[in-house]
């Protein structure tokens, strides 16, 4: 008898490893993500945003902005480019999807109009450094591959004396799990 349920525990251990091992498989044949944020594009600007999942609820990328033209970004102040480092953390029923908390630092370029003597106004160019965080959405269709992302959020600029003070993280992306 004991040999029998040695061998039926031996076999159940090695079936549940089994599928453990085809469900990671499954959900990690595919780990990065490309993605694109029209509402930019429509404004005269690019946000080119890139994924790397780590597992079934966490990832890391990085966020490109570049603006053609001026992007307002609050205070009096216009964003020319900006570059993040994110990671982020998953609470959804899929793997790397659903509801999620991020947390971002970077770089970030622009200017703003400042007043000098009371009355002349000045354009100063900034260059600062920041950390933020967003909460947003994730919808991962699994057939295509296709991703749409829904987040908002912002941060604190650390480095600008005289200059916003903060910048904001929000948008529409759409792209591809690859």
């Amino acid at each position: 008898m004991k040999k029998i349920t040695f061998i039926a525990v031996l076999l159940a251990l090695i079936w549940q490893a089994n599928a453990q091992q085809q469900r990671q498989d499954i959900s990690f044949t595919n780990r990065h993500e490309l993605k694109l944020c029209p509402a930019h594009l429509i404004g005269g600007s690019i946000r080119i945003d890139y994924e790397f999942l780590l597992n079934d609820w966490s990832s890391v990328g990085a966020s490109g902005l570049y603006s053609f033209s001026r992007i307002f970004s609050g205070y009096g102040s216009w964003t020319r480019g900006q570059v993040l480092g994110l990671y982020r953390l998953y609470f959804g029923r899929q793997p790397v999807s659903g509801f999620f908390l991020e947390g971002n630092f970077g770089v970030t370029m622009g200017s703003y109009y400042g007043w000098e003597f009371w009355s002349t106004r000045e354009r100063i160019d900034y260059t600062a450094f920041g950390l933020g965080m967003a909460l947003g959405w994730k919808w991962y269709i699994e057939r295509s591959g296709i991703v749409l992302d829904l987040f908002v959020g912002g941060g604190r600029l650390f480095n600008d004396s005289e200059g916003p003070g903060a910048f904001p993280r929000a948008g529409i992306t759409v792209g591809r799990r690859f």
